[in-house]
């Protein structure tokens, strides 16, 4: 038998939940009389806030949110194409303009140079494209959460 006093979430989670209780404690508070009183105290605690009603807005919630919410973007990013498109074709003009310098360099530099050079860019795209897959699906996760969506 238990000489202790059951502590406040032990009585809870008794009156909250009285199979998630082992036996020692039910026996214990069976005969002890402290705990039966906070356990009835708990009781009466519980029912009142199970039976208090529901509260009910006089207003429209949901409109009210809908106002302050920002107007939606673009539906196509047309600045990041144009910004890209100019950016690859600043690169194709410039490469083609060095050429001879770019194949001078290449020529003359160990393999292994530009190998790692090209390795290490494509490991920090995909890191970076990974990264960007991972904060969309979060974003489209919180949007869609239906925990986060209920009033």
């Amino acid at each position: 038998m238990i000489t202790a006093h059951l502590t406040d979430a032990e009585i809870q989670l008794y009156v909250a939940e009285p199979e998630m209780i082992n036996d020692q404690l039910k026996i214990h508070i069976q005969d002890c009389a402290n705990c039966q009183t906070s356990v009835a105290n708990y009781q009466l605690l519980f029912n009142s806030i199970r039976d208090q009603a529901k509260p009910q807005f006089d207003f429209d919630l949901s409109t009210l949110v809908l106002e302050q919410l920002p107007e939606p973007k673009p539906a196509f990013p047309w600045a990041a194409i144009l910004v890209s498109g100019f950016s690859v074709l600043l690169i194709a003009l410039s490469a083609i303009l060095f050429w001879p310098f770019i194949a001078t360099v290449i020529r003359r530099t160990p393999m292994v140079l530009p190998v790692s050079a090209i390795t290490a860019a494509v490991v920090i795209l995909i890191f970076q494209a990974l990264e960007m897959v991972k904060n969309h699906q979060k974003q489209i996760h919180t949007l869609l959460d239906a925990k986060t969506l209920q009033l």
